[in-house]
């Protein structure tokens, strides 16, 4: 019995060194695969956070990795540009054409200038009359045009009656309609006494002057 335990023992000890070694390397085995499980995790989860985020100027569907542009307006709501159609304010032919990016001579100032606007031919005393819907924005004493009666219409538009008589017809605020007079032909625009009775009518669309022939309707 004695011999049988003494047997065990050496083998014990001749083998174990070798148990030993084959449990550390099932154990750095073990430890290795459940380190490199936890980096792809934590990869998985990365790439996933990366998929959902979505860029600026662009909308998220129902799934992240499919994104629909939203940069600029929807199909169907563009933006127009805003029309303005106008009616000459008196019957009479064009005297003065538009010069806002020229210089055209001046007779009674006997220079050459520029002339942000149309005059048309009327007699002294002639209605002058609206050229479109709109509201009296203000009314002064240009002095290059004289009596001047100013109409802001929709789209930013405002439209000019220069070289009226003193007394307009209309009154800051008053809305008035396509047609509707506003005062009378007459002798107030210094820089133009030189020529025959007419009006002086510009069109601005904010600040820039514009042709208002184009918008003739």
């Amino acid at each position: 019995m004695q011999n049988k335990e003494n047997g065990f023992g050496r083998f014990v000890k001749e083998k174990g060194y070798y148990i030993v070694l084959l449990l550390c390397a099932v154990a750095i085995g073990v430890s290795g695969y459940l380190l490199l499980s936890g980096k792809n995790s934590d990869q998985q989860v990365h790439l996933s956070t990366e998929r959902a985020t979505v860029p600026p100027g662009v909308r998220a569907t129902e799934h992240a990795e499919n994104v629909v542009a939203t940069d600029g307006p929807e199909p169907g709501t563009e933006a127009t540009e805003p029309t303005l159609r106008l009616q000459p304010p008196v019957a009479g032919e064009q005297t003065g054409g538009f010069a806002a990016d020229h210089l055209a001579y001046n007779a009674t100032t006997r220079d050459w200038r520029t002339h942000e606007g149309l005059d048309l031919a009327a007699a002294l005393g002639d209605p002058v009359c609206a050229a479109a819907d709109g509201t009296v924005y203000t009314i002064y004493e240009d002095e290059r045009y004289g009596t001047t009666v100013v109409l802001r219409h929709s789209g930013g538009f405002t439209t000019h009656y220069a070289n009226l008589t003193e007394e307009p017809d209309v009154a800051v605020g008053d809305t008035v309609r396509a047609g509707q007079r506003l005062g009378t032909v007459g002798q107030t625009a210094l820089t133009e006494t030189g020529d025959a009775p007419h009006v002086h009518f510009a069109l601005y669309n904010g600040n820039t002057p514009e042709d208002p022939a184009e918008y003739w309707q």
